[in-house]
């Protein structure tokens, strides 16, 4: 970590949590809503991520979710410990409850679990090694105070979501400025690419297309004193229409002073 972000990241200790509250739509259609909290105490971190949904979504998905993502921040890279998601639903309720050391998988408890298929790809061993779970996935580390997509839109995400493993790979697009309730400043726009590695049904058409979607976007905006990026605006494109997750509402993620400059 630079000497700048070192004595940033002290003046920010006493900062409160990044919320982000996002717009959910998919298709253009509004779907709900999201929010995305984010706290540092020393090297710990705790992640939250909470959403409701409404029409149909609502009734043939879930109401709604949540998830949290716990570990260290060792020093520009994240070790998680604890990931936990629960997909609420009266008729099929879904609970992830992973533990992490090191960067590997520790255990993964799954309920309900995956159905057996024949044409399910096995997770091995080596793919419960040198992870991270979805939502620390939302920290992208960053070299630098001022990021740029050139330099910071270059990362290869090895994600293990408890019950496969998929890589997701940043790349560059453009820096561009970013204006919402609580937020105008510098963010960088990064392409997305997804890689299933195992856990998926290797056959589903699903699959296939999300490995070779090339309409997936995220705009990143940095932490204030931290060596992370935190999405502002998802957007994916899926079977059924485009799926956007757009912040409107920020708050504690102020443009650094090397930003505002």
């Amino acid at each position: 970590m630079s000497l700048m972000f070192q004595s940033d990241a002290r003046a920010a200790e006493a900062s409160k949590p990044v919320t982000i509250t996002y717009a959910v739509s998919i298709a253009y259609i509004p779907i709900g809503t999201a929010r995305f909290s984010q706290s540092f105490r020393g090297s710990a971190y705790h992640l939250h991520l909470a959403a409701e949904f409404s029409g149909l979504v609502r009734l043939f998905f879930a109401p709604d979710l949540s998830s949290d993502a716990e570990g260290n921040d060792a020093g520009g890279h994240l070790l998680p410990q604890r990931y936990r998601l629960t997909v609420n639903h009266p008729d099929d309720p879904q609970r992830v409850d992973m533990k992490m050391a090191n960067g590997n998988v520790v255990s993964s408890e799954l309920d309900p679990p995956l159905p057996e298929r024949a044409d399910r790809v096995p997770v091995l061993p080596e793919h419960k090694k040198a992870i991270i779970d979805p939502l620390s996935g939302f920290l992208i580390p960053t070299s630098s105070p001022t990021p740029t997509a050139a330099q910071d839109c270059r990362h290869v995400l090895p994600i293990f979501d408890g019950a496969g493993r998929f890589d997701i790979t940043l790349i560059p697009d453009a820096d561009v400025s970013y204006e919402t309730e609580g937020y105008k400043g510098q963010a960088i726009s990064c392409l997305v690419r997804y890689t299933a590695i195992s856990g998926h049904r290797g056959k589903k058409s699903n699959v296939t297309f999300m490995e070779n979607n090339r309409d997936i976007m995220v705009t990143l905006a940095p932490i204030p004193g931290k060596p992370y990026l935190v999405p502002l605006e998802i957007s994916v494109a899926t079977l059924i229409g485009n799926l956007r997750l757009k912040a409107v509402k920020v708050d504690g993620l102020a443009p650094t002073a090397q930003a505002a400059n």
